[in-house]
């Protein structure tokens, strides 16, 4: 005797099925944002510490103060041209997504960067620690502890009935900004053969758009 029921022969009905999500289109306004307030913050380093937009880092005196600024700078100046750009015509929900994802970004840039900026320091600062292997470690130990830091702190600071922050792949990549600076920061002669000064605002300029492409 035959049942009726939604499924026949074992086949799934046309309504069992769910639509693949469309992929995200590339969105102008938060990418030209997060560029425009890159540039900014590169041509106001630039005029600050007197040097050309895109210095020639083997001609500059090593300098881990005009570093973290500047790179501190451009993360902010990404971030928040990313959020204005693509605060155009949002509804006021999307703007407060697209600020708090900002802070979020923010924080998850500098807080790792400051951290692996300490422990380089640290290192130097001790003879049996200054050494590339032991720079290293204590790097990548700073840039994962700095990042829970900020998810943390993101968490902390949400209102009830919001959704935890969690951390994910594509906020780790954001972090290869940390790998950069450590690179920068403590390893001179590599960060002379890597452009990494060229690496730096195309990864604070992909934060920035994340921001403000949020939705």
């Amino acid at each position: 005797m035959l049942v009726e029921n939604n499924t026949y022969l074992n086949f799934k009905s046309h309504k069992d099925f769910k639509k693949e999500p469309e992929q995200k289109q590339l969105q102008i306004k938060p990418l030209a944002g997060a560029v425009i307030g890159a540039g900014v913050a590169m041509v106001a380093s630039a005029k600050l510490f007197k040097h050309s937009i895109i210095p020639d880092t083997s001609k500059l005196k090593k300098s881990t103060l005009r570093d973290v600024t500047e790179m501190l700078l451009m993360a902010g100046g990404a971030n928040v041209g990313g959020v204005v750009a693509g605060s155009i015509n949002a509804t006021k929900k999307e703007k407060k997504k697209k600020y708090k994802e900002a802070m979020f970004q923010i924080m998850n840039t500098s807080i790792p960067m400051l951290m692996v900026t300490g422990a380089i320091k640290t290192c130097e600062s001790i003879k049996s620690l200054n050494k590339n292997s032991t720079k290293i470690i204590a790097s990548i130990i700073a840039m994962l502890s700095g990042a829970m830091i900020a998810t943390g702190i993101t968490n902390a600071t949400k209102k009830e009935g919001e959704p935890e922050r969690k951390y994910t792949i594509k906020d780790s990549l954001a972090n290869f900004d940390d790998i950069v600076a450590t690179i920068k920061l403590g390893f001179k002669k590599i960060a002379e053969i890597i452009p990494v000064d060229i690496l730096l605002p195309i990864i604070y300029i992909y934060n920035g758009y994340r921001s403000g492409s949020k939705e």
